[in-house]
């Protein structure tokens, strides 16, 4: 027959009682090391799940895309992308030869400083007060 659950948890002190000899270092250290390395393994198998999904789902949007989509239109549609990508550059190369070189480094180190700044707000007061 099956014994009646320990209501007042005697079974659980006279456990605790019981006297153990702790484990080593080298055993704490190796345990921890495997449970890193299984974390490690989980999450790298996560990844590449997720990779492996996303992979998947590209290539069903391509094949059902493939047959409505003529490969002309797909060209052209490429050659307008790269016809907007050439007008930004050279947009941008404007704009970098008429401004003045110190103006662009004091955009620069207000950049930065205001970057930094923020970085040592998020950090907060290391002395606790």
């Amino acid at each position: 027959m099956s014994q009646p659950p320990d209501e007042n948890g005697r079974l659980t002190g006279l456990l605790r009682a019981l006297r153990v000899p702790e484990p080593s270092a080298e055993f704490l250290a190796g345990a921890r090391r495997r449970y890193r390395d299984a974390i490690e393994g989980r999450d790298r198998r996560q990844v590449l799940t997720g990779l492996g999904a996303a992979l998947v789902g590209l290539a069903v949007v391509v094949i059902l895309l493939g047959p409505t989509i003529e490969p002309a239109a797909l060209l052209a549609s490429l050659a307008g992308v790269a016809a907007d990508l050439a007008r930004w550059t050279t947009g941008v190369g404007v704009v970098l030869a008429l401004v003045p070189l110190a103006l662009w480094a004091s955009a620069a180190l207000g950049s930065i400083a205001a970057i930094l700044s923020l970085v040592f707000v998020a950090r907060g007061d290391p002395s606790g007060s």
